[in-house]
């Protein structure tokens, strides 16, 4: 659906020529002689009158002209975006009762009329089908209030034309009064966003879009962008920075969307398919090989033989750094149920690194685990597979801490006492997930939930995991996830 919005003011119906007007017996008065021809003095009377002569005589058609929205109309038709067009044309119609006679003659109620039949009748010799729809400015608002028309635009718009139904909408920057049309335009501008396209009309007819609807959308988006960008809201970010014609940003914004999800293949995808020929600073190259390098070496599967068994423990630490970012990024969103199963999945992971670095056997599966249970059950004839076969919960996290806690009896490891100190602290959120749509249940997540069984802050948290970072010998390096997001809005400020 294509849809035109205008507001028709005191020039929108002129006279071409007012002697033949009057030789058909209809004498107006006039105001004053424009380019495109004369002005009646009132809308409201001398347009009842010329009205009531075309209703009549159709003749009086080709002594009139609308030379605001018959151009406009004309651009849009000859965009050839189809060969149907709705106007919704806005009038005012005062009650004498409140308003001055001098406000009261301004009003356009048959001009909308007059607009009415004669752009159909106009464009229909061109195949072009206009739809007219007069659209009353409710009495209720005053059109020379700006916040008044606001308003009112801003809940007719959508009644008159769902965003979701409409492919175009252009609007009229001329004729009328300001407080209108301005408010006209800044209304379709939010509820349309880039559908909208503002039209003026020079006094000689030329129709050209207003520059300032790019100014105001990229002032929107901007602002909409980096507010989503500091929230590490990347996904959302990425749209509108291709709005703004950002695209090495956006591609950063979805490679750290799809990472943060350990979409890995995504990830690095988003940074494959930058186009070759964008112009980078030094420093955008740098960080793009950065990024690169990182989601390369994350994207790679755990190798399992012997020989890679440094390549295998490395990719592990790697994505336990990863498990940490985004427990960090999810507490600060407060997404806590996401908070709640980044920690657990950190928990096991640091228990997976410790029991292969000790046992050199990898530890992903619970049948590998089984057999790490079965190895120590061999070499130190300690019956763990009986007790794993009894435990109530055969999960990768349970099987994985009895084996730590029997394997501390027996190696003296230091980095094991770090592991199984973590666990501890955090045991009791493990119920508190297996409660939850995690798991098995329904339980509501809250940070007050969350940090309650936890006890201690939210930076507590944030600590607690960085010690066991640190007892494992993993360096937390630079957030890659904060590098995006100063480089993105470091380009959203130049762009201001």
């Amino acid at each position: 659906m294509v849809v035109f919005m205008a507001m028709v003011g005191a020039s929108d119906v002129q006279v071409k020529l007012p002697d033949r007007l009057r030789n058909l017996g209809v004498n107006l008065q006039y105001s004053e002689q424009m380019p495109s021809g004369w002005l009646l003095c009132s809308p409201r009377e001398d347009g009842k009158a010329l009205w009531e002569a075309y209703r009549r005589n159709n003749v009086v058609g080709q002594l009139i002209d609308l030379p605001i929205l018959r151009p406009c109309i004309e651009y849009i038709r000859n965009l050839g975006l189809g060969n149907q067009l709705i106007a919704y044309l806005f009038y005012t119609d005062n009650l004498p009762q409140k308003v001055a006679d001098r406000i009261r003659s301004k009003d356009t109620l048959f001009f909308a009329r007059i607009a009415e039949k004669w752009l159909p009748d106009y464009f229909g010799r061109f195949n072009f089908n206009v739809k007219i729809g007069r659209v009353l400015i409710s009495r209720r608002y005053s059109p020379v209030s700006s916040s008044d028309m606001l308003s009112f635009f801003g809940k007719r718009l959508t009644e008159l034309a769902p965003p979701e139904e409409v492919k175009w909408v252009f609007t009229s920057q001329t004729g009328g009064i300001p407080t209108v049309y301005e408010s006209l335009f800044l209304q379709a501008i939010r509820i349309y966003r880039d559908k909208c396209t503002p039209l003026y009309v020079l006094p000689n007819g030329t129709v050209f879009p207003v520059d300032f609807k790019k100014f105001l959308l990229s002032t929107f988006y901007r602002e909409h962008a980096r507010g989503l960008v500091e929230g590490h809201h990347y996904i959302q970010a990425a749209n509108l920075l291709e709005r703004l014609n950002l695209p090495f940003h956006a591609a950063l914004c979805r490679h750290a969307a799809y990472r943060l999800l350990f979409d890995l293949k995504r990830a690095r995808k988003a940074l494959e398919d930058i186009p070759s020929d964008i112009q980078l600073t030094l420093q955008e190259e740098a960080i793009l090989d950065g990024l690169q390098k990182q989601v390369q070496e994350l994207a790679q599967e755990l190798p399992e033989t012997g020989n890679r068994w440094d390549e295998r423990i490395n990719r592990l630490r790697a994505w336990i750094q990863e498990l940490y970012w985004g427990i960090e990024i999810a507490a600060n969103q407060g997404a806590w149920l996401e908070v709640l199963g980044r920690i657990i999945r950190f928990a096991e992971a640091i228990l997976q690194l410790v029991i292969e670095e000790i046992f050199k056997q990898p530890a992903t599966t619970i049948q590998q685990i089984s057999n790490i249970a079965q190895f120590i059950e061999n070499r130190h004839n300690f019956p763990m597979t009986d007790i794993i076969e009894t435990f109530p919960s055969r999960t990768n996290l349970n099987m994985l801490r009895i084996i730590a806690e029997i394997t501390q009896n027996i190696v003296n490891d230091a980095m094991l006492s770090v592991a199984l100190n973590f666990v501890t602290r955090i045991e009791s959120l493990i119920t508190l997930r297996n409660r939850s749509i995690l798991w098995h249940g329904f339980q509501g997540i809250s940070e007050e939930e969350i940090l309650g069984r936890f006890g201690g802050t939210k930076q507590d948290l944030f600590d607690a995991c960085l010690n066991a970072l640190k007892g494992l010998g993993i360096p937390v390096a630079e957030n890659p996830y904060e590098k995006v997001k100063q480089v993105v809005l470091g380009a959203l400020r130049e762009e201001e």
